[in-house]
């Protein structure tokens, strides 16, 4: 597995309800600018506040359209996991992003078991490290042994940590393990140490110049890459001005992509100064 997967927003209405003519409208861009794939109900989809009910029918409406798909059905109680990636593999999906538990901060033996016990329904699944959110790293032992146990139904590491120490040991013990970037300023350098592509959010408004850029990487021309990774850096600062997805959703708001920024709460909207930085950035394009 590698290349760009597109973290897809979920957008609303003016009632906060999924708006599928938008969603409609933001897979068909993908689309058309010829992404590797979609990750659905990531961070950026808003997966906390999707109704189960809300779930199902995003994943039945998404099936009619030609696009590779991650499904997020991670959580941080393993037997509500197992249950739901189970349900969705039954109507055809059998990819899977599997978040490390969050606020529980399972130890060493917690970890490996909750991972496994997943893989143990033959989901392949990509899993995601992201301990500012979830208040752990997954330690580099419970990810070799996982990889040693399921070699094939672990397809990548969604990497979304700074460490770019950790990363290099990674690449270097955990043999034919797939690493992907989940930090769009960080896809570059993680590539440079042998990333093989980004799970994104910036490629929601821009999937040709983040392709551009990851395949310019692997095809070795990173001369290209960092021209490339220079002139998004500015986007990728813009993403993450407040807690993503906020800025990404008002920036597909401002380019007609989603007809509202609204999100759900406890994720509130955007604050005036950060609209107007933004606002005075697409100006200028």
């Amino acid at each position: 597995m590698k290349g760009v997967w597109t973290a897809l927003i979920t957008p609303f209405d003016d009632n906060l309800k999924i708006d599928y003519e938008s969603l409609e409208k933001l897979i068909n861009y993908q689309i058309e600018n010829n992404i590797d794939g979609i990750v659905l109900f990531g961070t950026t989809g808003e997966s906390p506040t999707i109704e189960d009910e809300e779930f199902f029918k995003v994943l039945k409406f998404i099936k009619n359209f030609n696009i590779d798909i991650i499904v997020g059905t991670g959580t941080n109680n393993t037997k509500k996991t197992i249950e739901r990636t189970k349900k969705v593999m039954d109507m055809g999906f059998y990819k899977f992003l599997i978040v490390s538990p969050y606020y529980n901060k399972p130890n060493f033996n917690g970890l490996y078991q909750h991972f496994k016990n997943i893989l143990l329904t033959d989901a392949k699944i990509v899993i995601y490290e992201i301990p500012s959110r979830t208040g752990i790293s997954i330690p580099i032992e419970v990810l070799k042994i996982l990889k040693d146990e399921f070699k094939d139904n672990i397809l990548a590491l969604k990497f979304s940590n700074s460490d770019l120490d950790l990363l290099s040991r990674i690449i270097l013990e955990i043999k034919n393990l797939n690493v992907l970037s989940g930090d769009d300023n960080l896809t570059l350098p993680m590539m440079s140490l042998g990333a093989v592509g980004v799970i994104s959010v910036l490629s929601n408004i821009y999937p040709k110049e983040i392709r551009e850029l990851v395949y310019s990487a692997l095809n070795g021309d990173f001369i290209k890459a960092r021209e490339i990774h220079y002139k998004m850096y500015k986007l990728f600062k813009l993403a993450f001005l407040e807690t993503n997805p906020i800025p990404i959703k008002y920036i597909a708001y401002k380019k007609n992509l989603i007809k509202t920024p609204y999100l759900r709460l406890p994720l509130s909207e955007l604050s005036e100064k950060n609209k107007e930085i933004i606002e005075n950035f697409l100006k200028n394009e």
